[in-house]
């Protein structure tokens, strides 16, 4: 009888055994393994990433300023539209670094930082909507050049997916702030 006692209790036990950990074997617990993350993007991709976000912080920017300082209404309309414009592509661009765990830390390159700091120091009027309209072909001039070059020579299909859908948007804009007087 003693001996069915602990045979019943053996049989009772093993469902319990089962649920545990192989102490031969840690790797087999149930503790959920890290996520593998993404491929790394090569640097040049990266860097397009970076030139791409800073361009877009320079527009929107500078555009902010425009907002404030222009009484002219075609150029306001214009300002607005490039906020509009490259917070969309900001937000597009920083879903794709997301994707591949990549961090965007745009900072105005010495060019976008001069001109930005130039269109704040001056007072409203015809003359910075000039300066305005000039900064913005001598920003999305630059723009196109890199999206052109991550299309021709990117690695990354979803960055140059991103630049070939964006470039259209950004020779729009220079197009239109040529129109506008910038030269």
């Amino acid at each position: 009888m003693n001996h069915i006692i602990r045979w019943g209790f053996a049989l009772a036990l093993l469902p319990v055994a089962a649920c545990t950990t192989n102490p031969v074997n840690p790797a087999a617990s149930t503790v959920p393994q890290p996520v593998v993350p993404s491929p790394t993007v090569n640097a040049a991709d990266q860097q397009f990433a970076m030139q791409a976000a800073a361009s877009d912080q320079f527009e929107i920017q500078s555009s902010q300023a425009a907002l404030q300082m222009s009484h002219n209404p075609r150029v306001r309309q214009f300002a607005q539209h490039m906020i509009d414009d490259h917070t969309q592509t900001t937000q597009q661009l920083t879903q794709i670094a997301t994707g591949k765990n990549m961090t965007l830390q745009p900072a105005l390159d010495p060019q976008q930082q001069k001109m930005l700091s130039d269109l704040q120091a001056m007072r409203p009027g015809p003359a910075f909507d000039r300066a305005y309209l000039h900064d913005q072909v001598v920003g999305h001039t630059a723009a196109v050049q890199v999206f052109q070059n991550e299309i021709t020579n990117g690695s990354d299909p979803d960055l140059k997916d991103f630049a070939q859908r964006t470039l259209p948007i950004i020779q729009n804009h220079l197009r239109d702030a040529r129109r506008l007087g910038g030269r």
